[in-house]
């Protein structure tokens, strides 16, 4: 019996951890945040993402500086200068919303884009929805294993969800008009 009881007390201990480190408590106050220009991470390393021709294109450079890396299109979809992608980081997970904003034209305006990196920003997890007006705002698991894009709408609250261990999921309606 105590086996058993040990056994559903690790369990549990398990269960709430892996609750707590996935559960999105670090709003964009508590995060960094850019619009304009390069977004620092905890480490020292720098991004930034631009629309171009090519589509939305993200650049990085290391801890100790030196050169940017070569343009990585994250996204097909080209856009003008008008179209400001929003970073955001918490620890070294770096998200990105870009969508639909005023004087945007091209292709961007048409789809709302949302990226993530969590590791050495060579490798980027991306997710675009067609014909919606875009995400509102980011929230990090204190982790930074999860990032939660939200927008509220006459819908209700809607969510896409980020994890490091599967990628995206949603988006989810999680409450109605009135709801949440």
């Amino acid at each position: 019996m105590r086996r058993v009881l040990a056994l559903g007390a690790v369990l549990l201990a398990s269960g709430v951890w892996v609750g707590c480190a996935e559960w999105p408590t670090k709003t964009p106050s508590e995060v960094r945040r850019s619009s304009d220009g390069p977004i620092e991470l905890d480490d020292g390393r720098r991004v930034t993402v631009a629309f171009t021709e090519q589509g939305l294109v993200e650049r990085h450079q290391g801890a100790e500086g030196g050169p940017w890396s070569k343009p990585r299109v994250l996204h097909p979809a080209a856009g003008d200068s008008e179209c400001d992608p929003e970073l955001t980081t918490y620890d070294n997970t770096v998200a990105v919303m870009a969508d639909w904003d005023y004087g945007c034209y091209g292709d961007a305006a048409e789809i709302a884009i949302v990226a993530v990196s969590d590791g050495d920003l060579d490798e980027w997890d991306t997710h675009g929805i067609e014909n919606i007006d875009g995400w509102e705002w980011t929230r990090f698991s204190w982790s930074g294993y999860r990032v939660v894009f939200r927008k509220g709408d006459g819908d209700g609250t809607t969510e896409l969800n980020w994890r490091q261990s599967i990628g995206f999921t949603g988006p989810d309606v999680i409450a109605g008009p009135g709801e949440g």
